[in-house]
């Protein structure tokens, strides 16, 4: 990794270089492929800033912090960055969370004969509600054409030769489902 460090009104001794690169050494350690890092240091009277600019897998984070101490703001600026990081790092995970759940799912109602059939889950189930139109008799020819023109997953309908209700549904393979109550 390529260090960079400035200072502006104020001398980089050899103590305060050596604490900023072992603060580099850990966030290179959340970060595998880093690229390069950028410290600029300053003092305007009694305030002490610490830049750090941090270009690591395509991504690039920057924290500034001052306060009166500038070992301090070394470390304010490093923790931003660390939380930058974390930040980032979480919201991948929960992004490839969201995709491969939403494929498993899918993948177990294409599978399964009903939707009954898919393995309950550890947390009690959410239910919505949703309003449904007026349940007119049908045959079950005209509800499969129905039930393919709309952009629906299934439709509960009544069966016009026996009276009871029934629920149809598109399968995963492109063929249609039928339960019967």
């Amino acid at each position: 990794m390529q260090v960079s460090i400035t200072g502006r009104h104020v001398e980089i001794t050899p103590a305060l270089k050596s604490y900023i690169l072992a603060k580099m050494d850990h966030l290179e350690g959340l970060f595998p492929k880093v690229k390069k890092a950028q410290v600029v240091l300053s003092v305007e009277k009694y305030r002490h800033s610490a830049e750090i600019r941090y270009h690591a897998d395509f991504n690039e984070y920057n924290a500034k912090k001052t306060t009166k101490d500038m070992y301090a703001s070394i470390d304010g600026a490093a923790k931003a960055i660390e939380q930058q990081a974390h930040k980032r790092k979480d919201k991948l995970r929960s992004q490839k969370a969201k995709r491969t759940g939403a494929a498993k799912v899918k993948g177990k109602l294409g599978r399964a004969e009903a939707p009954e059939a898919a393995e309950p889950k550890a947390k009690a189930p959410r239910v919505v509600r949703l309003k449904g139109g007026a349940s007119k008799p049908m045959r079950e020819d005209e509800a499969a054409m129905l039930l393919s023109e709309s952009a629906r997953d299934f439709l509960v309908y009544e069966d016009a030769k026996s009276g009871r209700t029934q629920m149809m549904f598109k399968r995963g393979d492109g063929s249609f489902g039928l339960v019967e109550a």
